[in-house]
């Protein structure tokens, strides 16, 4: 009887899988059949930790991040010269880099260097709980330089693009510029199940209305670092008086179906809000300081108010999109390490934050950029290109060690399709496999249903997680 329970299970899952990979980005299909709630045990991995709570945290650094200035070569021998005579203007000095790594050189034996505005990722990259993913961007599939001169390649689609390329990172649809549903939004439906009763969505912005977590029916909470979400109407002084009114206008009863879904979407929003006000009072403040000059770090404080809060909120699955903008250098790099300082100041009080609340292992914080930025410079700034570095911290982080491929700087190289401009080695769909799996979602539904663009790169049932930066 259970092997035809499993049976029926993976046929399931593969008819789903078939039909949203026809469909998926171009009609509601996709979001027709996750909305047939696939139960947990569907949509999460067998395995005895599924119940155990896991979030992710995606910091997306807005306007594409020059992590070549981030993460550099800096041995004397090849790397840094190579460095140097690639970025011209915008080199920095050898001395604006640290050395890391255990063993110091990278898997080609180069010695990466971090920025040394980055102290807090280091010590957090040299106590094993980061690790960077080298030359990560979307990809259809994969491609080479003489593809790309021929124009035979399939490309994405607006390639170099700001607004396409945050799209296709957000949704993990490259083919498509009208994406339904991001990746995170789907893999919350998948996981959702997990989570016990509550009004308030496990997906939580701290930038608003974002793709990443767009899709079905799991809706999101968005808050300000500042201030959690209220129904100003009822809980500003001068207007409880009315809020008898409302209550009674909400309550009626409509035919019309817009003001009858108004209504109910209304009703569950003043609920949410409450509840989510209330689970935040009752869990107190928290005991980690966090700057109070810094953006990222505000926002990041949020998060971890909300984790805090994942007893009173039933969760055992959440997701985070926080955002930080200011990266489109195309004028200059000299506020380019102030603002990496930021990230890493942020990043570093956030983990402490985790560790306080004991949750360390089971939060995972990720960085995402538009593109990386052409390795020459256009002057004292550089221009949009294509593959980048990206950090993923946590307990749960096979952490002091680099995945992917660092490409060599020699400009003119197999992957630089000019000025710098590399194809990635490590597609996206490969970096949020590893991600995907670990939060618990099936080898079958994180192909057929959360990343159908990862078959072109890996074959997550048959060889597992595809970079492997990931404990599971």
């Amino acid at each position: 009887m259970r092997n035809n329970q499993q049976n029926s299970s993976v046929n399931r899952r593969r008819f789903l899988g078939q039909a949203s990979c026809s469909a998926i980005g171009s009609t509601s299909l996709l979001s027709s059949l996750i909305n047939l709630r696939l139960t947990g045990s569907l949509a999460a991995a067998d395995n005895e930790e599924a119940e155990d709570y896991k979030a992710l945290v995606c910091v997306f650094l807005a306007g594409g991040n020059d992590s070549f200035n981030m993460l550099a070569p800096v041995d004397a021998s090849r790397g840094y010269p190579e460095y140097v005579a690639a970025r011209g203007d915008v080199a920095l000095p050898e001395t604006d880099f640290t050395p890391i790594g255990n063993p110091l050189p990278s898997p080609d034996g180069r010695t990466l260097g971090l920025n040394v505005e980055m102290p807090e990722l280091k010590a957090l990259f040299d106590s094993g709980k980061a690790s960077f993913v080298n030359n990560v961007g979307t990809l259809v599939e994969p491609v080479t330089k003489l593809e790309i001169q021929n124009q035979s390649a399939n490309l994405p689609l607006g390639l170099y693009s700001h607004s396409d390329q945050q799209l296709h990172w957000q949704s993990g649809l490259p083919t498509n510029r009208s994406p339904l549903s991001g990746w995170g939004g789907r893999l919350a439906e998948l996981l959702n199940d997990l989570n016990g009763e509550s009004q308030v969505s496990m997906n939580v912005s701290l930038a608003g209305v974002n793709l990443f977590q767009s899709g079905g029916a799991t809706s999101v909470l968005s808050r300000s670092a500042s201030s959690v979400p209220e129904i100003r109407l009822w809980n500003r002084w001068g207007y409880r008086h009315k809020q008898a009114a409302q209550e009674s206008i909400l309550e009626a009863e409509y035919q019309n179906a817009f003001e009858k879904a108004f209504a109910s979407t209304k009703k569950a929003a003043i609920s949410a809000s409450a509840e989510y006000r209330a689970a935040l009072e009752a869990t107190g403040a928290l005991g980690t300081e966090f700057s109070t000059g810094n953006r990222l770090a505000s926002q990041l404080k949020a998060v971890a108010e909300t984790i805090a809060a994942r007893g009173p909120l039933a969760k055992k699955r959440q997701t985070f999109f926080v955002e930080l903008g200011g990266w489109d250098h195309h004028n200059g790099l000299e506020d380019h390490p102030a603002m990496l300082g930021q990230v890493s100041e942020a990043v570093g009080q956030f983990y402490q934050a985790m560790v306080d609340l004991g949750v360390e292992n089971q939060v995972t914080l990720f960085t995402a950029s538009d593109f990386g930025r052409t390795l020459t410079p256009n002057g004292n700034g550089t221009d949009h290109a294509w593959g980048g570095h990206q950090f993923v911290v946590g307990g749960g982080v096979d952490g002091g060690k680099f995945f992917g491929e660092y490409p060599s700087l020699d400009l003119g190289n197999d992957l630089d399709t000019g000025r710098g401009r590399f194809i990635p080695t490590t597609s996206v769909d490969q970096y949020v496999a590893d991600l995907a799996l670990w939060m618990g979602v099936s080898p079958g539904n994180v192909r057929d249903l959360v990343l159908p663009n990862l078959a072109n790169f890996h074959d997550v049932v048959e060889d597992g997680a595809p970079l492997g930066f990931m404990k599971m």
